[in-house]
């Protein structure tokens, strides 16, 4: 498969998840710890100071496994299939860690892009979430709401 055709493939997933990103609104409950799919996955290190809605880390980690499992799949069939035959929708190991290397190489350099639409489109969304709901905490307190 060619470099443009990854290159592509890569930026297409991208622009799906910054418009993700730019509609995203509030947090969703999540654990500390985070979840399963995103400790198990590389690309979860792009937030490497763990300081982004967790949600937003999620779907930005399920877009690149996506794009390298596609990409696993058409790399497989490329080195393996001869004539239409023998195609596999399951692509062996050495496709597949292939695929993982050159998507997040790829997403690597887009990293500078990643970071802005999380700090310019999220970041400012969840300060905001943040204040609010200190404020009603603060409020909440001070009214004697919130027995100790």
């Amino acid at each position: 498969m060619n470099r443009y055709a990854v290159n592509d493939l890569v930026e297409c997933s991208l622009q799906h998840w910054y418009r993700t990103v730019s509609e995203w609104r509030t947090p969703a409950g999540g654990t500390e710890a985070g979840c399963v799919s995103c400790r198990a996955s590389d690309f979860a290190a792009i937030d490497s100071f763990g300081h982004w809605p967790h949600e937003l880390i999620h779907t930005l980690v399920g877009t690149l496994e996506l794009a390298a499992t596609q990409l696993a799949v058409a790399l497989h069939d490329e080195r393996h299939s001869r004539d239409g035959e023998g195609r596999s929708t399951t692509p062996c190991t050495a496709c597949l860690e292939c695929a993982l290397t050159t998507v997040r190489a790829c997403a690597s350099r887009h990293g500078k892009d990643i970071t802005d639409v999380i700090n310019e489109c999220a970041m400012p969304r969840l300060a905001v979430y943040v204040e609010m709901n200190t404020n009603l905490a603060l409020d909440a307190a001070t009214r004697g709401e919130w027995a100790s």
